[in-house]
């Protein structure tokens, strides 16, 4: 299985959600070095590009196919239109 996601993909992806490497890395149970990997557009295993993928996906990003006429990209999706991504980290802080 391809993805058919590049390397500026998955940074936006971590952009759009404010974390930092380390951050996401921690949420799809991967290093740091495997993250840095991917965002430099190194080979790494398909299971590994899921684990970032399902780690984003429950922060609220979604990604968006290519089509015929536009590429690939993310953006942020909330249903119940309550959080920010950057209001995640605060209620995150505040539940430790």
């Amino acid at each position: 299985m391809a993805f058919a996601y590049s390397k500026e993909i998955f940074r936006a992806a971590r952009l759009l959600v404010g974390w930092k490497q380390s951050q996401l890395a921690t949420a799809a149970k991967i290093s740091r070095q495997t993250l840095m990997r991917i965002e430099d557009g190194e080979n790494v295993t398909v299971d590994t590009v899921k684990k970032v993928i399902v780690a984003l996906e429950k922060r609220g990003v979604e990604f968006i196919d290519a089509t015929e006429d536009r590429g690939a990209g993310v953006r942020f999706i909330d249903p119940a239109g309550k959080v920010t991504p950057h209001e995640l980290d605060e209620d995150d802080s505040n539940s430790r």
